[in-house]
């Protein structure tokens, strides 16, 4: 009997410490634009990398440049400062695009956005990527996600 107890204890004791219902870091609502030389860009891929590292936010951006970041299947961006990578969407043949994950963590989620096959990765390498290098492999780009979120605006040229 005592142990059954101690054992009870034990889990409401690590329930309370580990906290219950959502796993993960806290996320806030972010949303924007980008903006290509006074155009939206319709063809991109927005991500926030926090700064102290945790899984990354995601988002294509749509036909007008909009864009809404999800992470871990879920809206929104982690809570605290993020380096901002915008690049271009390759467009992947109709009967080689993959379904869409409904997680940015799952490994499926970028191949889509930038190929499934060796073939196109070699055809990616000889395309010059169009928007500049300070906006994703050596991105200025950063940006503090507040607890009650933020619009973040990102005007390339």
């Amino acid at each position: 009997m005592r142990s059954l107890l101690a054992i009870g204890l034990s889990l409401v004791t690590c329930m309370s410490i580990a906290g219950c219902g959502d796993s993960g870091p806290a996320l806030a609502p972010v949303k924007g634009k980008v903006m290509m030389y006074g155009k939206p860009y319709a063809k991109g891929l927005v991500v926030f990398e926090p700064v102290g590292g945790g899984p990354a936010g995601t988002s294509r951006t749509d036909e007008n440049g909009d864009y809404e970041i999800w992470s871990s299947g879920k809206k929104g961006a982690a809570i605290g400062d993020h380096k901002v990578v915008v690049t271009t969407i390759l467009d992947a043949p109709a009967e080689e695009t993959p379904i869409a994950p409904t997680s940015s963590d799952d490994p499926a989620y970028m191949a889509q956005a930038t190929g499934t096959n060796m073939a196109q990765y070699k055809a990616a390498e000889k395309i010059k990527e169009p928007i500049p290098a300070k906006y994703n492999k050596n991105s200025e780009l950063k940006c503090s996600v507040p607890s009650g979120g933020t619009q973040f605006d990102i005007d390339i040229k």
